[in-house]
């Protein structure tokens, strides 16, 4: 990311973002200054790690299949819930082959 502004006091979630460009782009997001960026994955502990490294005040873990229309309502509600409002979903969650 080039201009920090775009995200600067966003908060965002990042489906798929355990790992691969969700992980990446967790973290472009929480280095340009997003207020709070929230990690949905079904990968649970890569997800929580990464949080973590990320500091639980700038980043949270949400367990979330994105293909699961309740799931990811509650995801939407959850994170509006806890930031007050939502800026950004950057959706990088893959159908896995088993699925397909």
């Amino acid at each position: 990311m080039t201009n920090t502004d775009e995200v600067q006091d966003k908060v965002a979630i990042v489906t798929g973002g355990a790992s691969g460009i969700g992980d990446a782009t967790v973290l472009a997001f929480v280095e340009n200054g997003a207020l709070g960026v929230v990690i949905a994955d079904i990968q649970d502990e890569k997800g929580q790690k990464l949080a973590e490294s990320m500091g639980t005040t700038r980043s949270i873990y949400i367990h979330c299949d994105a293909t699961d229309e309740n799931q990811f309502k509650s995801l939407v509600e959850s994170t509006v819930q806890l930031y007050g409002h939502l800026d950004i979903i950057f959706c990088s969650a893959r159908r896995h082959p088993e699925l397909w």
